[in-house]
């Protein structure tokens, strides 16, 4: 059966005022140290910052705004339509098959779920997730059960995603790593100077 299901544990936790007033706090406090290291033209300092108050705006839209959930479709012909179609964004996603690709010994080699969309097919397998509108379809699992008719049927189960604060987040990352090879490169270029000068007669 198509089911979806939300989790929204992770957004009861942004309702705690003291964790609210902590985080806005730290950011205001963030966002001074900033202004002031931009002022004094200390510019790696002004970037690790940057970078850190990314990380947490990021993570705050990640825990209050991130959709979640599971869809189970059932691969079989004369299922009802509920089991093999569901609606995401007010749009339709139908189960078009299901592929289980086996080794010589009958072990399974991968699971591929092929979906319709209204623009046409797309595939989600394991370690090859789809991304599409902003949100991600990722390859769980599948189950083998028994169909109408006593033939084996599978149960295709995928985990869906939509979290609008990762670009942030990665952003920020990417800030941090930028400052962090930048002081690296500054500190070992420092260090040659004052090697030069002591060589010097």
């Amino acid at each position: 059966m198509a089911i979806v299901l939300a989790f929204p544990s992770a957004r009861t936790l942004l309702q705690s005022q003291w964790l609210n007033g902590i985080l806005l706090t730290l950011l205001v406090c963030l966002g001074g140290i900033t202004l002031r290291a931009l002022f004094r033209k200390r510019w790696l300092s002004a970037l690790f910052h940057l970078g850190t108050m990314a990380i947490i705006i990021g993570g705050g839209i990640t825990a209050g705004y991130t959709k979640e959930g599971q869809i189970i479709f059932t691969d079989a012909s004369y299922a009802p339509p509920e089991y093999r179609q569901c609606v995401i964004d007010g749009e339709r996603i139908a189960l078009h098959s299901f592929e289980m690709p086996t080794y010589p010994d009958g072990m399974p080699q991968q699971y591929i779920t092929h979906l319709m969309f209204p623009e046409g097919m797309h595939t989600v397998s394991v370690n090859a997730p789809l991304r599409r509108k902003g949100w991600t379809y990722y390859q769980m699992s599948y189950q083998q059960v028994e169909g109408y008719y006593g033939e084996p049927v599978f149960n295709t189960i995928l985990t869906v995603r939509k979290d609008p604060g990762a670009n942030i987040t990665f952003c920020g990352y990417a800030l941090l790593i930028l400052a962090a090879f930048a002081q690296a490169i500054r500190t070992t270029m420092r260090h040659q100077r004052l090697r030069a000068q002591e060589v010097m007669p």
